[in-house]
């Protein structure tokens, strides 16, 4: 397709535009062909609107669905579920370290 053509056909396009709206703005407000366009610009205003309104819900549920993740991650479990993923062993942080097992076989020599 040739690029002049299709600004040329934009640009009468954009002129024949301008006419009806200068034209319907007038006294003519009231004539069958201003009354179609009318309903034109108003259903295309609305389908801006509703995409719009849907663009916006649509990154308000995303927020509250993080949110509603972020929150539910954040959620202590019970005792018991505790207990059950506690950190035991030589390396958990409730074990002493080789020198407090050497001073406390050196205070107690009857357990050993």
């Amino acid at each position: 397709m040739n690029f002049d053509k299709l600004i040329s056909q934009l640009s009468k396009d954009w002129e024949w535009l301008s006419f009806v709206t200068q034209y319907c703005a007038g006294r003519n407000v009231g004539k069958a062909f201003c009354q179609d366009f009318m309903w034109w610009a108003l259903g295309a205003a609305v389908l801006v609107a509703v995409i719009l309104a849907g663009w916006i819900l649509g990154r308000i549920a995303k927020v509250y669905g993080n949110w509603k993740h972020r929150r539910m991650l954040a959620r202590v479990a019970d005792a018991e579920t505790m207990n059950k993923y506690r950190w035991t062993g030589h390396d958990s942080s409730d074990a002493l370290t080789s020198s407090e097992q050497r001073a406390a076989k050196s205070r107690n020599p009857e357990k050993s």
